[in-house]
Parts: C-alpha cells; sequence; structure tokens
C-alpha cells in the first residue's frame, strides 16, 4: 500500500469538502480512487453513489446485531473473551511475565478492560499504562481522554513514550498507542492457559492442525 504525506491528504479532503467527486479527485492528484475513498469516507456527500454505499454498508453491520441484543454476558463468558483477545494482542510469556495488552484502537482497548474488569477480581490500584505518543499529540489532552475513558487515575500512568511522527499518513483521529498492564503473573497465566485449551479443540492427537477440506495443488 502506496503512503502519502498528511499534507495531500488534507489537500484532498478539503476539496472533497467543496464537492469535488473521487473521480475528479483521482485525476487532479495522480492518486487511486481507492485511496482517496478512504480519507474522505466520512466527508458527507449528496451524490446518489455515496449514499447508497453508507447505506449499504449500514445494513451489513446490522445484519447480525440480533446476536449482540441477544447475548448475556456472563463471568464466565468474559474471561472467554479476554482470553480471545489477550492472544491477538497481549504479550506472551515467557517473553514477558506481565499481563499487558496493546492496541491504538480505543475501543478495543476499552473492551478488554471492561471484561476483565468483569470476569476476575483485580485490583483497581495495580492497573498501569503506558502511552505511545506523538510529539504532536497535545499530552496532557490525551492522558486525560486514556483516563476518563479507562476510569484510570493519571497517577497511575507511566511517562509516555514520545515518538516524532514520520509524513507518511496517519490515521484521522489518532489517539497514541495504549498499553494496559497488570502485574499479575497467576492472572497472566490462567488466560493463556485459557485460550491454548481453547485452541487445542482443533488440534489431532500429533498437536497438528486437524485437517479442513484439502485445497487443489497447483
Amino acid at each position: 500500500m502506496a503512503f502519502h504525506d498528511q499534507a495531500i491528504v488534507q489537500k484532498v479532503r478539503k476539496e472533497r469538502k467543496k464537492g469535488t467527486s473521487i473521480p475528479k479527485l483521482g485525476a487532479i492528484f495522480g492518486i487511486s480512487e481507492s485511496s482517496i475513498s478512504r480519507w474522505v469516507r466520512d466527508i458527507p456527500s449528496h451524490s446518489k453513489k455515496f449514499t447508497n454505499a453508507r447505506q449499504r454498508e449500514n445494513e451489513l453491520k446490522l445484519e447480525l446485531q440480533y446476536l449482540n441484543d441477544s447475548l448475556k454476558i456472563d463471568k464466565n463468558l468474559a474471561k472467554i473473551f479476554v482470553s480471545l483477545l489477550y492472544w491477538c494482542e497481549g504479550s506472551k510469556h515467557p517473553a514477558g511475565s506481565v499481563l499487558a495488552f496493546c492496541n491504538s484502537d480505543w475501543r478495543l482497548v476499552k473492551t478488554f478492560l471492561e471484561f476483565l474488569r468483569m470476569g476476575f477480581k483485580i485490583k483497581e490500584e495495580n492497573l498501569r499504562v503506558l502511552l505511545q505518543l506523538h510529539s504532536t499529540h497535545p499530552q496532557k489532552k490525551i492522558t486525560k481522554f486514556w483516563s476518563d475513558l479507562l476510569q484510570i487515575p493519571v497517577h497511575q500512568f507511566y511517562k509516555p513514550t514520545i515518538t516524532n511522527p514520520t509524513r507518511s499518513m496517519k490515521r484521522l483521529d489518532y489517539k497514541g498507542t495504549c498499553t494496559i498492564k497488570y502485574f499479575d503473573f497467576k492472572l497472566l497465566l490462567n488466560i493463556i492457559g485459557l485460550y491454548e485449551n481453547l485452541a487445542s479443540r482443533y488440534e489431532n492427537d500429533h498437536g497438528e492442525v486437524a485437517e479442513g477440506p484439502k485445497a487443489a495443488v497447483c
């Protein structure tokens, strides 16, 4: 995927707000329509194509909503969710001996922490947060955002890691990367053991992944 200077992205967005079509923007800036579409998808347009596309997206997002509406999350199910999320984004033993979950998607970080609180008896005062921010971030404002979001007081935050942003395109409204740390080695192993046990259901007796449908040999 090609990366573009943030200044170019902002110029494209400015022109889009004037009503310029995506094909025309592509011709003006010499950038693929698919890239431009990603940059401006949050900017409303009166075109029928835009309206139909957003409507179809919303319909697909709501198609399985009934599963969430009927889902009853108890303590045990919360533990399963914690283990699956941690399997994806958590630090693993023996590389680490601390429960540490890291991501830049604030909704994912908040969801993980809520399930952790729901499923396990954790000591709130033992939670720690490390933010990785850009030098261009308003540090106090972003720290307060994460503190309010996670309901963890600022004094439990480490000094943030500050890096200089590159000239490559970054996501809009990027709020840094957040790592939640909890120092409980027993809990770490409990969570790892839970997702390892779940994974073992799909292994055969020799520790190999169970075979699915055979693919054609090319």
